[in-house]
């Protein structure tokens, strides 16, 4: 873009003025926000009752509505008060929030590139795993004593739960949800071993050894670099390895990041696979549906010594509140969809309902002689005991849900960085993690997994694009530096209340291929909220810093930034 052009530019924004509070603003800013929260345009519009969402707003008057609806939460759960499946702290605001905001992912790595190995009890060629186009490479039944490439997959089985809702967790798009309920590694594209024996449903460390056997001789064929394994072998380590140690152990040193579930009996003791000292054992966290670290508490899963001793878990990841697909064709399935299309239907639709076969064939006569209030009571109690949360999702828990979390951020990591290796990824892991302060060491390893700064970590290891730049931002005595990382961006910008929010005033430089860096004047000592402004080929983002994590909700889906300025 010329200097001419983008002068034009900047001239051409600045005379537009905030709708709600009239602050000189620019007309990009007011195109964003208008796609605003209900919660926060509920807010806006205590104070300004004439004020339209399609108005659009400035950032400063949404940082009021954000700051307000904040000041509304509780310290403790409405749940229960509110009929909800999950924890929620306002009346106000009643989601259940996706998995990559409450962990605060890179939001530019999605697993692109890499190949993910799920091995798990069954799978099922999920709408999140296969449209628009299909991401699974192989679906392979290792079973029986010689595993086999089984293509053909669709029928329902009780075996395909688990192993959908793990690799869904890791790397479904959401595509029944429209995108809400997607992994964080979501672009990744994956192989699916079955994972068990034809003599009943309890899996083995036979069963196990013989389908990582099998991700090992094809390592290479399908290029994996991830192995995610949410199943747990037959007897507590004794500090000895095991066959199945000692297969976790090639695997990782062969350049395949093993990552496995440390189980939840709250027990001290672990068993192989998550047993082996190179594997990456991933216990769980309680985040109480929120991306607040004020709110986050232990989950009961186990810890203690693996093989040679070493402790486990190395990090936890949340393992309650984790939206996942429900099995399609399964009566919860079905009941989930009938109980979702009444609970969301008019007073009037939900009378005619209730009169057909199907509500007489469903609900006792009782239930349907009580007035809709109460009706409507007792379908919200049914979907908290099935933990429906979507037509298409439950909210899943245990071990099991946190470690394809983790291996989600592995693969982000991984294309990030292509070289990293197994033990590479495992340290940063381990180095970045948040200790909870507040509770007991040893069932927590080295803390709450921290997955932007993880990524962040991934791209200064060495042969990283930004293996010469400090995280962002950096404050000096005289500077303020920022650095982002975005191969599509075409012009980036950090627009801020330092600057009176002008999208024009701070532009980064392309230092290198993706590479953007900026240098602004430290400006007086405060608090700033700030965005950048990412311009790409036909699309204009507004996104937080990805590598900081002082942050505020930004009433769209994402984040404000801080930067602290002091004396």
């Amino acid at each position: 873009m010329s200097v001419a052009h983008r002068r034009a530019s900047s001239a051409a924004a600045d005379g537009v003025f905030c709708p709600r509070c009239g602050r000189r603003t620019d007309a990009i800013l007011l195109a964003f926000n208008r796609q605003l929260e209900a919660h926060i345009v509920r807010a806006l519009q205590t104070q300004t009752p004439q004020w339209k969402p399609a108005q659009g707003a400035c950032p400063r008057c949404v940082l009021d509505a954000v700051t307000l609806t904040r000041q509304q939460r509780r310290a403790e759960s409405m749940q229960h008060e509110l009929q909800l499946p999950y924890p929620v702290y306002s009346r106000a605001e009643r989601a259940l929030l996706a998995m990559p905001y409450r962990m605060h992912a890179y939001p530019q790595f999605t697993g692109r590139g890499v190949v993910m190995a799920f091995l798990d009890s069954g799978f099922y060629p999920h709408p999140d795993l296969t449209k628009p186009y299909n991401r699974i490479l192989t679906h392979v039944d290792a079973t029986a004593r010689e595993p086999v490439e089984r293509p053909r997959f669709r029928r329902p089985a009780l075996t395909s739960w688990h192993g959908l809702m793990t690799l869904c967790v890791a790397a479904g798009n959401g595509f029944l949800s429209e995108g809400k309920y997607r992994g964080i590694a979501y672009n990744a594209r994956l192989v699916l071993v079955k994972t068990g024996n034809r003599r009943g449903r309890a899996i083995h460390e036979t069963d196990i050894y013989r389908a990582l056997t099998w991700a090992l001789e094809q390592q290479h064929h399908f290029n994996i670099r991830v192995v995610n394994l949410s199943v747990g072998g037959d007897f507590p380590s004794d500090g000895t390895l095991t066959k199945l140690d000692d297969l976790v152990e090639e695997a990782s040193a062969r350049g395949m990041t093993v990552v496995c579930a440390v189980g939840n009996d709250n027990a001290e003791r672990v068993m192989p696979p998550a047993s082996a000292p190179s594997a990456l054992t991933v216990g769980g966290l309680d985040d109480g549906n929120s991306w607040e670290r004020g709110r986050f508490r232990l989950y009961p899963s186990n810890y203690g010594r693996g093989g040679q001793n070493v402790s486990k878990p190395d990090v936890i990841a949340p393992a309650r509140w984790v939206p996942a697909p429900m099995l399609p064709q399964t009566w919860v399935y079905n009941e989930g969809q009938y109980l979702w299309k009444l609970l969301h239907a008019s007073d009037d639709e939900l009378e005619k309902l209730l009169q057909t076969r199907k509500a007489e064939n469903t609900f006792k006569k009782e239930t349907l002689a009580l007035p809709l209030e109460e009706i409507r009571a007792t379908l919200r109690a049914r979907m908290i005991e099935q933990k429906y949360i979507h037509a298409h999702y439950q909210h899943a828990d245990g071990t099991s849900m946190a470690a394809p979390l983790v291996s989600a951020v592995a693969a982000q990591m991984l294309e990030a960085n292509p070289t990293l290796t197994p033990a590479q990824i495992k340290s940063i892991l381990r180095e970045t993690a948040h200790p909870l302060e507040q509770f007991p060491r040893a069932p927590q390893g080295c803390g709450a997994l921290n997955a932007a700064h993880a990524v962040a970590r991934a791209l200064r290891a060495p042969n990283g694009a930004l293996a010469n730049f400090p995280l962002s931002p950096q404050i000096h005595s005289d500077s303020i530096e920022f650095t982002y990382y975005d191969v599509k961006a075409q012009r980036v910008a950090a627009v801020g209340e330092w600057n009176g929010w002008r999208t024009h005033a701070h532009y980064l430089y392309e230092r290198a291929p993706g590479v953007w860096h900026g240098v602004i004047p430290r400006p007086p000592r405060g608090r700033y909220a700030y965005k950048f402004l990412v311009e790409r080929e036909n699309q204009r983002l507004w996104r937080d810093d990805p590598e900081n994590l002082d942050c505020i909700e930004d009433g769209l889906g994402g984040f404000y930034s801080w930067l602290n300025v002091k004396p």
